[in-house]
């Protein structure tokens, strides 16, 4: 059984096995000498002692006990006072700085210590040796300017890259680079060891640092610099926040919560639908986590930065990144094979005459159940008509959709006739063509009444990509009515759209 002393350390409090307390001891009594009569010399021991309290929590945590040997390890990994004799000589000093002995592996880390929103800036600026102020100045000017429309600057090259660009690069950074958090990856920022000569010297940068701060502070009365930057990164997470969950709530509404046709959301559509795959579940998965992933990852910064939350150790924007950049090549590769019936297209075009005598033209549109009241698509106009329902009276539900009807009216037309034609899909331009040849418009003609019938599609008979138009090259004093499952009239005074009237006679839309 070991006996343990309870000890401060960094303003932090640990246990630490008695024989470590005794090295630990003497070598805080060395560093208390060697810095005794140095300028800053108290900043410096404090400053190493709370590199030691970052190395015993990195090393055993706060709940652990101290033992020995890390003690000896982080005596070891910050040398001896010593050493720092050895470098009074500048030339010596910089031939070890430049050495591979006393530099480490620089990388790139955000830095906590320093941030403003993310610790991106400063994380930049620790990597490549620059003043912070200059990076974030530089992001400013960046966002500032690449809101400008390319009309104004030409030489942007990409016509409406808008400041979103930088927006969303910061976005990116934030949640790929990781956050410094031991003091190994906070002196890797710089390329640095973490030993007294390079703790020494970061204490000494700082304090000139603080000292010019203070002599600004004295002409200016306030660091509003500082003041700034953090409304400012206050404003930017608000913005965060706001934009992630109007477009959680957005997508979610658009593709999971509302009901476009009676039982219908978007997300099911997709299933009435031919595709290159069997199963769309995986396409659906991926699809959505790309489209919510990033808006939760704003969501999640957003409120880290209002309350100044900090990161857990497995790093969630790292993850929500990686699962985005996954989800979208999981994405795109079914895309891709769900697109194969639709690689290429072609046409099919037929011309019938009309041989009736009759000044009237009717048209009926036939279907075994009758048109419901609701839950439909129609939009029409003197020229035009397109109408399709969800039928659901069997126990498959069905989409019931006609051909798009169009008229053409002219003076110098001396007969009528009506051109059937058909735009199909397949994966091959040989395939799109058969399609095309044998899915010309379904109708029945009987004197002045055309019959037009209806395509059905359902999850087992799927839309294939296939199109169809009828097209009534008629004279002008030619009369087109629609008798059935609607009455209405291709004059001009009424046009429906999405079963709602708006005519100069406010005639109701009725369902025959």
């Amino acid at each position: 059984m070991k006996k343990v002393v309870k000890v401060s350390i960094g303003k932090m409090a640990f246990t630490v096995e008695e024989d470590g307390y005794l090295i630990l001891k003497g070598y805080l009594e060395e560093l208390n000498e060697h810095y005794r009569g140095m300028q800053n010399g108290n900043e410096i021991v404090e400053g190493i002692e709370e590199r030691i309290a970052d190395l015993f929590l990195e090393k055993s945590g706060t709940s652990s006990v101290i033992s020995s040997a890390v003690v000896r390890e982080v005596i070891t990994l910050l040398g001896r006072p010593e050493v720092i004799d050895e470098e009074s000589n500048e030339t010596n000093y910089r031939r070890r700085v430049n050495s591979s002995f006393g530099r480490a592996e620089k990388r790139l880390y955000r830095d906590p210590d320093n941030k403003m929103i993310g610790g991106v800036c400063s994380g930049l600026a620790a990597y490549f040796n620059i003043d912070i102020a200059i990076v974030r100045v530089i992001f400013l000017v960046l966002l500032f300017f690449s809101w400008i429309p390319f009309a104004l600057v030409p030489f942007a090259g990409i016509h409406g890259a808008g400041g979103s660009f930088i927006f969303i690069a910061y976005i990116i950074m934030w949640i790929a680079i990781p956050e410094a958090r031991t003091v190994k990856q906070k002196f890797a920022m710089r390329g640095e060891k973490p030993d007294l000569s390079n703790i020494q010297r970061n204490i000494e940068r700082s304090a000139h640092r603080v000292g010019r701060d203070l002599r600004r502070a004295g002409r200016n009365s306030t660091p509003v610099i500082n003041d700034f930057f953090r409304v400012i990164s206050k404003i930017f997470a608000v913005i965060l926040v706001l934009i992630s969950i109007g477009g959680i709530l957005l997508f979610s509404f658009l593709f999971l919560g509302i009901e476009i046709f009676n039982g219908f959301i978007p997300a099911n559509m997709i299933d009435y639908i031919e595709l290159g795959l069997e199963n769309t579940l995986w396409l659906k998965i991926s699809t959505l986590a790309f489209l919510f992933l990033p808006l939760l990852g704003m969501l999640y910064g957003g409120i880290q930065i209002l309350f100044e939350f900090k990161n857990p150790r497995f790093r969630p924007g790292l993850i929500m990144f990686i699962l985005w950049i996954i989800a979208g090549f999981t994405s795109a590769t079914f895309a891709v094979k769900a697109s194969r019936p639709y690689w290429e297209s072609a046409r099919e075009i037929s011309d019938v005459p009309l041989t009736t005598m009759s000044d009237t033209l009717y048209l009926s549109l036939e279907f075994d159940n009758p048109m419901p009241e609701k839950d439909l698509i129609i939009d029409g106009d003197k020229d035009e008509l397109f109408i399709f329902w969800v039928d659901d009276s069997d126990k498959e539900k069905r989409f019931v959709v006609f051909p798009e009807i169009k008229i053409e009216r002219d003076s110098e037309y001396d007969s009528k006739y009506m051109k059937l034609r058909t735009h199909s899909f397949g994966y091959t331009g040989g395939e799109a063509m058969m399609k095309a040849q044998r899915n010309l418009p379904s109708f029945e003609m009987t004197d002045s009444l055309v019959t037009i019938h209806p395509d059905i599609y359902t999850k087992s008979k799927k839309w294939d990509g296939t199109n169809k138009r009828i097209t009534l090259y008629i004279p002008e004093n030619v009369k087109v009515m629609l008798k059935d499952p609607i009455r209405f009239g291709f004059d001009g005074e009424i046009e429906i759209h999405n079963g709602f009237n708006f005519s100069r006679h406010r005639a109701p839309y009725r369902p025959w």
